[in-house]
């Protein structure tokens, strides 16, 4: 699912996220199908109205979120970031752009920490956090229908986010750990339209979500480039 982005007037920002990707290693071997690099993902808070304190995402359909536990598509598959070739931009290895569809949960729990399927992550108020995707020679080409390994020996590739899995579509003030750690997180959030789900009463102990839309991200990254070698 392609995130649903709206312009947030500068007046209405809440805070900025800094995202920034980068490469646990220069090169890859395409002799080695076992060998395996990293996709790091950092998020750092460079703007807010609070400073001080810290942001809760929730990750689904992102391009944050952690691989499938049973080795279903990762996001990347789904079109979250692509691998393009730093000498020719119109040379592109396919990491999947795949669609899926969920099946509708009867009676889902309302409080996101009790729904196994949602990943959640706090961004430290001050440094950075760090998501990662680890890819294999033979990850990076299970859905390329053009090249092959032996085609892009000694060359050098660029990976990038799409623009479209870079956000949320939830979040909130605070620290999972922290001052989150006794709280309910309500499913509903500020700018839900009623018709689609009224905002529930609830006591003291349970958190709403801000508005999806006053939480900006940024794609900072400066080089995510890499060599394929022998």
């Amino acid at each position: 699912m392609v995130l649903a982005k709206r312009i947030c007037p500068p007046e209405r920002r809440k805070a900025l996220i800094a995202v920034s990707a980068s490469l646990s290693s220069p090169t890859l071997s395409v002799s080695d199908p076992a060998a395996a690099f990293q996709l790091r993902i950092s998020l750092r808070i460079a703007e807010t109205t609070r400073p001080g304190q810290a942001v809760t995402i929730c990750l689904n359909d992102t391009v944050f979120a952690p691989a499938h536990p049973e080795g279903g598509l990762d996001m990347l598959a789904r079109g979250a970031a692509y691998l393009v070739s730093a000498t020719e931009p119109g040379r592109r290895i396919s990491l999947g752009h795949f669609r899926i569809h969920k099946a509708r949960v009867e009676n889902p729990a309302s409080d996101l920490k009790d729904r196994p399927d949602t990943h959640l992550l706090t961004i430290p108020a001050d440094g950075s956090v760090e998501v990662t995707h680890t890819l294999t020679v033979s990850r990076i080409f299970e859905h390329e229908e053009r090249l092959a390994k032996d085609d892009v020996f000694g060359e050098s590739w660029r990976f990038g986010l799409n623009e479209g899995y870079v956000g949320t579509t939830w979040w909130c003030w605070g620290d999972l750990r922290g001052d989150l750690a006794n709280k309910h997180l309500s499913v509903w959030h500020e700018g839900m339209r009623p018709e689609i789900m009224p905002k529930p009463q609830v006591t003291d102990d349970w958190v709403f979500g801000c508005d999806p839309v006053e939480l900006v991200f940024e794609d900072r990254t400066s080089d995510a480039t890499f060599t394929f070698v022998a």
